[in-house]
């Protein structure tokens, strides 16, 4: 009796475990792969990287989009204010802007370390939390490259909302 038991709490745990699944996929059907990606719960307020997805080098960079969280208390539109000061601060050319209830998207460009580089971002706002999401590639590239770094910006969404 007590071997059948034994088993019988084996077999129990033996499929909780084989049932559960991983929350954080990240999943690449072009490469073949997929991998849980670690995650740490933590309810400070602290800015998080959590992302950066580059295309292939080259001309010795690797265009790229970036994922991160910042904590942000304060209204979108503050938000907003902030970035196009410090757009100016960094003599960036602010190419579109469009301000809309819980996001902002930017186009810009500017010289960067000897190089001329155009971004497309995102600041989406939710909370005290601003996701920013940011498409960077070489300004001679972008035209070869916008649509997939712009598509991988926008596809950005808040589960749940």
């Amino acid at each position: 009796m007590r071997t059948i038991a034994i088993a019988v709490v084996l077999l129990t745990v033996t499929a909780g475990a084989s049932s559960a699944k991983p929350r954080n996929i990240f999943v690449s059907d072009d490469l073949g792969i997929s991998m849980e990606v670690p995650f740490s719960r933590s309810d400070s307020p602290e800015n998080q990287q959590i992302a950066v997805f580059c295309l292939p080098m080259k001309d010795g960079f690797a265009a790229n989009v970036n994922l991160q969280k910042q904590a942000y208390s304060d209204s979108l539109a503050a938000f907003d204010k902030l970035s196009v000061s410090q757009f100016k601060q960094f003599k960036v050319t602010i190419l579109k802007r469009d301000l809309k209830a819980n996001e902002v998207r930017y186009e810009y460009s500017g010289d960067m370390q000897g190089r001329t580089m155009h971004w497309y971002a995102r600041a989406v706002k939710t909370g005290d939390t601003v996701f920013l999401i940011t498409a960077t590639g070489l300004d001679n590239q972008w035209q070869k490259q916008k649509q997939a770094l712009m598509a991988s910006v926008d596809s950005f969404k808040l589960l749940g909302n």
